[in-house]
């Protein structure tokens, strides 16, 4: 009984002493359709977030066409009324809300459930810097390739760095995040 007793103290220390569970930060920025989006009205469902911008030549057409690929499997097993998709720009200055829109339709996104965000500078350096990618403009804009799996009720639940985003896989954890 001991035993018991003292396995079960160190769960539960060990749970107490964890830091809470890392949450989306909160932002107000602006979408594809010029609309105002806040962190808060994304709440009650998984969200993917990435970050690009419409200029780049390298990552972030991966990112967005594997991430497009993930959106029509979605949609195909009707779960896009409960997962979101988020792309927040890397370069505010250039990627307006009519740019944001143009860079959709190139890459066939259903703009229903994928939000396409910019801002004002600052405002959109202190969301990329919150969700922990550093992107550094010089001649060009040099950035990770970062994609947050945001639980329904705001938790980051997991972070991808690999351009490898397989859209099977990545539809796979949906729906262990849909399940938890």
């Amino acid at each position: 009984m001991r035993t018991l007793a003292a396995v079960l103290a160190c769960v539960l220390l060990a749970a107490c002493s964890r830091g809470r569970a890392e949450t989306m930060p909160s932002f107000t920025l602006i979408d594809q359709a010029g609309a105002t989006v806040k962190s808060e009205s994304l709440r009650g469902r998984v969200l993917v977030v990435s970050f690009v911008f419409t200029t780049c030549v390298e990552a972030c057409p991966l990112i967005t066409a594997h991430l497009a690929r993930t959106q029509g499997l979605v949609r195909g097993e009707k779960l896009d009324g409960r997962v979101r998709f988020v792309s927040i720009t890397l370069d505010p200055l250039t990627d307006r809300p009519e740019v944001l829109r143009r860079y959709a339709d190139r890459y066939g996104i259903d703009q229903a459930s994928w939000h396409l965000l910019t801002g004002a500078s600052d405002d959109v350096s202190r969301v990329i810097r919150a969700f922990g990618l550093n992107a550094v403009a010089r001649e060009r804009i040099v950035h990770g390739s970062l994609v947050v799996l945001v639980h329904a009720e705001g938790r980051i639940a997991e972070r991808r760095i690999d351009l490898e985003l397989d859209p099977d896989r990545l539809l796979a954890s949906l729906r262990r995040l849909l399940h938890s």
